[in-house]
């Protein structure tokens, strides 16, 4: 920051002598004006530097200041006022126009709307970006669970400033949002697609137009040993088709820049997919090419705060919907949301929209068998640009930024940062954890992953949960991220945070979504504590709790680590956890532990098992 203020100010005050040269200039009209030569003297066998006036002609009272060395060289000086004099001549048009590039210039990299409604926004040459979006119904419909869920993951690359190339992975297996005749039907998306954006038309006082077009690899399948394929029209023997092909669509976003703070975009466009799948089809039995039109806005509401909304209609001749009686057709896409960008590294868009494909050539297609209202999460991660910045951590404060066992902390680790955590206890529960930190207020979980074991509820208290994702054989799987809103490493009273993940148990199939509301206080050198609201959301149940901790700190290298989690239900449950920490540096941990918690990883903390159990955990950073 120092330096940062040590450049403004020296340019600050290189603008304000050269403009003040010139208004000595202009007010000498008819004075002589001032030249400076160097003279060299070698009286002593060395360089002595004397600077003498050196007298002009009065017919030149507007001749500028030059510094003329002993060797006649001004070529440095020539661009040193070159390079002034384009600075004052251009300084107050490129004030207003770096302020404006300032404000816009997070927003410029929205790079699509949808995948099928892709913007006239590239990114400089050489950058890059990625994201990740998850699209989910807001029920699991036949299949149960928290929704039928499609997450993709996207890579933008900047060629030049004007070409854009995009990689899109995407995989959807739920079943069939309906039953098909009374089955629940197996049904599996898998798309790689590639795109590439070319601006045709660059000028931002008229239309902004590209052309976009996309090669995509669709892997999918329907039905199994207990279900009849949905492409399967000549008889009701079950079993499961595969189908892999090679899809593809075009797009040409034509978009206008109202003002500043609003852009309107229209996109004709095609979709190439097969109208007919399968050896056991009669007719038509699939979606087909569709030409759509499509229309969007992009409102800069406030400062790094977007509006997004689209409308589209496919116009056929194929279909992008069907029913639970497989009958095929046409459905408007829409889309309605905000955008975010929390830093310049860092941002994240929320929409609900019927949108449920996530490739440019499949984002035109309905969750399939209905056309139901889904919502959108989106985060966006740009690693050339800058991050927040954050005063360190203290020493006694480091000693905590890895968590806790039970009730997490607020504490992020500085961006580039590894956070692992490996537990196990000795009713024979396993889990690992590993996050990395995007940015210092960004930390995405990459892997959680483990199993319950030995657990004992006592009666048919959470039966359906401890069924669904604590049984035997559970392996739960999630993924997940936390997001760092207040700090006194940035002035604040004390550190918020918001944590959330997804991921289900590969025994039964099923998934819940986890969040948690931290709020970590240091009172004094030796005391912190954690209030932490949570809140479990499943097909199954869904309830609210919260949690306590402190960290008590017995010398520099020993902490003492108590807490409580309470659900918030009708049978509500408590548990407790005493951790004894030890500190080999504040990077590295041990923690010995003794909880009737059902276990670490999410549902756990807010479960209580009958009995308590030591376990341990390790933490590293790097």
């Amino acid at each position: 920051m120092r330096l940062i203020f040590y450049i403004f100010f020296i340019s600050q005050l290189s603008n304000f002598i050269g403009v003040f040269a010139e208004k000595v200039n202009e007010d000498s009209s008819g004075l002589n004006s001032i030249n400076w030569e160097k003279v060299n003297e070698d009286s002593s066998g060395l360089n002595s530097i004397n600077w003498e006036k050196v007298e002009e002609n009065k017919s030149k009272p507007f001749k500028k200041i030059i510094w003329k060395s002993y060797n006649n060289d001004e070529s440095y000086f020539g661009n040193k006022k070159k390079q002034s004099s384009t600075i004052k001549r251009t300084k107050s048009s490129n004030e207003e126009r770096i302020s404006e590039s300032s404000e816009r210039s997070v927003s410029t990299t929205i790079t699509e709307i949808e995948p099928f409604l892709p913007l006239n926004n590239f990114l400089e040459k050489g950058n890059f970006q990625t994201s990740v979006r998850w699209k989910s119904s807001f029920e699991g419909g036949a299949s149960g669970g928290i929704g039928q869920q499609n997450p993709s993951f996207i890579f933008d690359y900047g060629i030049s400033d004007s070409s854009l190339i995009t990689i899109n992975f995407s995989e959807a297996d739920d079943k069939l949002y309906n039953r098909i005749n009374g089955q629940k039907v197996d049904y599996h998306w898998q798309n790689y697609a590639f795109s590439f954006k070319k601006k045709l038309l660059n000028n931002e006082d008229s239309f902004l137009i590209s052309i976009v077009p996309t090669l995509e690899y669709w892997r999918h399948a329907s039905g199994s040993r207990d279900s009849k394929s949905i492409y399967n029209q000549k008889d009701s023997q079950d079993g499961k088709e595969e189908f892999d092909n090679l899809i593809g669509s075009l797009s040409l976003p034509i978009s206008k820049n109202l003002n500043q703070n609003f852009t309107a975009l229209i996109v004709p466009g095609v979709t190439f997919l097969p109208e007919k799948l399968g050896s056991k089809g009669i007719e038509k039995n699939a979606y087909g090419n569709n030409f759509y039109i499509g229309s969007a806005i992009v409102f800069d509401m406030v400062k790094d705060v977007n509006f997004l909304a689209s409308y589209t209609s496919p116009l056929g001749p194929g279909y992008n919907y069907f029913d639970k009686d497989l009958n095929y057709s046409r459905k408007p896409i829409y889309s309605i949301g905000l955008g975010w960008d929390i830093n310049s590294k860092i941002g994240i868009e929320g929409k609900i929209t019927n949108s449920f494909g996530a490739s440019p050539s499949t984002g035109l297609l309905t969750i399939p068998s209905d056309n139901q209202p889904l919502y959108s999460a989106k985060i966006i991660y740009k690693p050339h640009e800058q991050d927040t910045y954050l005063l360190p951590l203290n020493e006694r404060d480091k000693y905590i930024s890895n968590g806790g066992i039970t009730v997490n902390n607020a504490l992020m680790p500085k961006a580039g940062t590894s956070l692992v955590k490996f537990n196990y206890d000795e009713g024979g529960n396993l889990f690992g954890f590993y996050g990395y930190s995007l940015s210092n207020i960004f930390q995405i979980e990459l892997l959680n992953i483990g199993s319950f074991d030995g657990l004992n509820f006592g009666g048919d208290k959470n039966s359906n949960l401890y069924s669904t994702y604590l049984s035997d054989n559970n392996f739960n799987f999630r993924l997940g991220g936390k997001l760092l809103i207040f700090s006194p490493q940035k002035n604040d009273l004390y550190w918020v945070a918001l944590r959330s993940s997804v991921g289900r148990n590969n025994d039964t199939n099923q998934g819940y979504l986890f969040s948690e509301f931290i709020n970590t206080f240091r009172v004094n050198n030796w005391l912190a504590f954690n209030v932490s609201p949570k809140y479990f959301f499943s097909g199954v149940e869904s309830f609210g709790g919260v949690g306590f901790s402190s960290y008590i700190n017995l010398s520099d290298n020993l902490m003492l680590i108590p807490e409580i989690n309470t659900s918030i239900k009708n049978n509500s449950d408590l548990n407790s956890t005493l951790a004894l920490r030890y500190s080999f540096s504040s990077e590295k941990s041990l923690d010995f532990y003794y909880s009737d918690a059902a276990g670490v990883q999410d549902i756990g903390q807010i479960l209580k098992n009958k009995g308590y159990r030591f376990g341990i955990n390790l933490n590293f950073l790097y």
